[in-house]
């Protein structure tokens, strides 16, 4: 494994898998004072204390019987917002950003972008002001971050390493 990427957090998924939260963050009960979560939208977010490039984050939420995160409507983007404003260490800019799943890989000439957990083309978005810019011409892949106090997403260099985001279509449990 390279630096960043522990294999002690494998074993944590996994056991996250199994209903018991000992790393990343996720939302899992219902808030009197919230329009969304995750029973809402049948799904759950996980945020990896640990950090990867995109493609380490692929792997390693695949690997952990889990899909690197799918942001497909504005319910999903609102329970992503509180998973991520639960975090702590919340800060700002890109370099602290976190991988979803959405690639132009598979298109970098005209940067159509799709989501690689699903394959759907990427339809409902959040970019961030004058985003997806391709800086560079390398940026291929999906970072959701806070820019000027707004969770938003932006294309970024694929071996940017960074946090990531997990997310598990069944609830096992009810904490």
């Amino acid at each position: 494994m390279t630096s960043g990427f522990k294999s002690n957090t494998v074993a944590g998924f996994l056991v996250l898998a199994l209903c018991q939260n000992v790393y990343g963050s996720h939302i899992s009960s219902r808030d009197s004072d919230d329009d969304y979560n995750s029973e809402d939208i049948g799904k759950m977010y996980y945020v990896s204390p640990d950090k990867g490039n995109f493609f380490q984050a692929l792997l390693f939420c695949t690997s952990a019987g889990m899909e690197l995160a799918t942001v497909e409507n504005e319910s999903e983007t609102a329970v992503l917002n509180k998973t991520l404003e639960h975090e702590d260490k919340l800060k700002e800019g890109w370099k602290n950003g976190y991988w979803l799943s959405g690639s132009s890989l598979a298109y970098p000439e005209t940067l159509e972008f799709y989501w690689t957990s699903t394959g759907q083309k990427m339809i409902y978005t959040n970019w961030a002001k004058s985003e997806p810019d391709n800086a560079k011409k390398e940026q291929f892949c999906v970072a959701a971050a806070l820019i000027k106090n707004k969770i938003v997403w932006g294309d970024n260099e694929c071996k940017n390493v960074m946090k990531y985001i997990c997310q598990t279509k069944r609830s096992c449990c009810n904490n």
